[in-house]
């Protein structure tokens, strides 16, 4: 081996090391707690118990959200390594080291090492991009797959291989499996656009992408479990899940989950922190440099049509631009390059940097109100928000650097303190955050096999860490059949459906404590 491919080997093993420690770094500190991350485990634990692997459930119950291959894998996971929330999570780790080495990889083969090394370090920077593969949901599933599509679509139009034609339908049909046909339009999109702005929008290239018999390969593989759990349910999930989950997830609002077309720039600023302040600098570059290398006009079609897209979309959440980041990373890289170089105004970076300290500044502050006052329960966490100090120290050491003319170890101490940070909230901060959820509290009160029965509403995350389901009730005589078989149950529910509907009744509250992040508190109680 010539000490070329050594040094290249090298690379490859530190960003693999890198990426892996970030990604899969206390993965298992805390317990499932958070809604999506909730369901979609427990899903799979329900089918992993079942041995079923086509019709996904939710407490016993038909669960239409979301395709099966978070589920499949999960199921795989708990099989290594037992129900918990480590393998829950464990192939979306996988899948985050496996994102972050392809966009080191063709961006080196596309434009440039020293940019696919600055691309990858935006990237392990983002501290909520990080934190995307460290939950037990499909997203980050659908992002290496979406990312490497576009990544070996673009390898295949400039190299024709044979293989990454392959990949790339393979890659689609993968990604309609892991969140449906968005992993085919908006790819499809992206190419359709790149080509008509390449002017190479014609019948031989057409002939040579071969859109007919690669869809034929998309379909093969997403297509028969789709008709396989079409058939077991008689059509209720094909409706639930094409018609709410997708149509209606675009026209309208769901689940509260909306707000005018400047939110997701907002989703797209927090995703990327902290390198998203220089998010307009690097669409500038993107859009001037176009001409000079076909990959950055690339990647600024990407960008700019996921953006875009989900802009417009009546439903916006923070992960739905994230198969982007990778490509909005590049344009990034491209300008802190440029300054680097010399070849671009310090200006722009100068101003960011300041509107970066101020923000940053404010972070701790934010957290300590918010965990303080606007969620009381966890007060007694609220100095762990001193942890978000760490970003405003490593954003004035890169001021420091700048003005001592030192633009890479400017660069690096902005990207080494998130990377910390990111450290810092899975180890210590995210751990006493969810120690004061209603489901670790009621460790203590509900055991494994207690009679238990859920009224109207309660928290998902019970499932799951009690790996169990529970009988369900949507009117008082059933609970209180099952109260009269079972007198020393216990009732979980929502406080609004307590008040109203069991004040008439003698009862013991033996715990109240209101969701994390949620407009909702549970109750736990028994009747007297």
């Amino acid at each position: 081996m010539n000490p070329y491919s050594q040094n290249e080997y090298f690379y490859y093993v530190l960003i693999l090391i890198a990426g892996g420690f970030l990604c899969f770094a206390n993965l298992g500190t805390h317990p499932i707690y958070i809604l999506d991350e909730a369901k979609n485990a427990e899903a799979a634990r329900e089918m992993f118990v079942a041995n079923n692997w086509i019709v996904p459930t939710f407490n016993g119950e038909l669960r239409t959200d979301k395709p099966p291959l978070h589920y499949w894998f999960m199921m795989i996971a708990y099989k290594l390594f037992g129900v918990s929330a480590f393998a829950a999570r464990f192939f979306s780790a996988f899948f985050g080291v496996l994102t972050i080495i392809s966009t080191y990889h063709f961006t080196k083969k596309f434009i440039h090492k020293r940019i696919a090394a600055i691309t990858v370090f935006v990237l392990c920077a983002a501290i909520f991009f990080m934190q995307e593969f460290h939950l037990a949901v499909p997203d980050p599933y659908l992002i290496f797959f979406i990312t490497f599509a576009l990544f070996i679509f673009y390898d295949f139009y400039k190299n024709q291989k044979k293989s990454s034609w392959l990949l790339f339908y393979i890659s689609l049909g993968l990604g309609v499996l892991s969140k449906g046909p968005v992993a085919i339009a908006l790819p499809g999109l992206i190419v359709l656009i790149f080509l008509l702005m390449k002017k190479d929008f014609n019948w031989q290239t057409i002939k040579k992408i071969n859109p007919f018999l690669g869809g034929i390969l998309t379909l093969a593989i997403s297509v028969p479990w789709f008709y396989l759990v079409h058939k077991t349910t008689n059509g209720a999930y094909t409706e639930g899940f094409f018609l709410q989950h997708n149509i209606q997830r675009f026209s309208g609002e769901m689940e509260g989950h909306g707000g005018l077309p400047f939110v997701t720039w907002a989703f797209v600023l927090l995703g990327l922190l902290p390198f998203s302040f220089f998010i307009i600098q690097g669409f500038i570059q993107g859009w001037k440099q176009r001409k000079t290398n076909d990959f950055i006009l690339f990647s600024f079609i990407v960008s700019t049509v996921f953006v875009g897209f989900f802009s417009i979309s009546m439903t916006k959440l923070p992960n739905y631009p994230m198969p982007s980041y990778a490509f909005i990373a590049v344009l990034i890289a491209v300008y802190f390059d440029g300054i680097i170089r010399k070849s671009i105004p310090l200006k722009g970076f100068k101003i960011s940097l300041w509107v970066l300290l101020v923000i940053t500044i404010l972070m701790p502050i934010a957290g300590y109100i918010a965990l303080a006052y606007a969620e009381p329960q966890l007060y007694s966490t609220r100095f762990s928000s001193i942890m978000l100090a760490i970003l405003p120290c490593g954003t004035f050491l890169g001021l420091f650097y700048l003005y001592r003319g030192k633009l890479k170890e400017s660069i690096i101490a902005i990207g080494l303190s998130a990377m910390l940070l990111t450290l810092q909230l899975f180890q210590f901060v995210y751990p006493a955050i969810v120690s004061q959820s209603p489901v670790t509290l009621s460790k203590g009160i509900i055991s494994q096999d207690s009679p238990t029965i859920l009224y109207k509403g309660y928290d998902p995350a019970f499932l799951f860490n009690f790996q169990r389901i529970f009988p369900f009730a949507d009117n008082k005589e059933q609970v209180l059949n099952f109260v009269k078989e079972n007198p020393d149950a216990t009732i979980i529910t929502k406080e609004k459906f307590y008040e109203s509907d069991w004040n008439e009744f003698q009862s013991e509250v033996v715990l109240k404590q209101k969701a994390i992040f949620e407009n909702y508190t549970i109750v736990i109680f028994k009747l007297k």
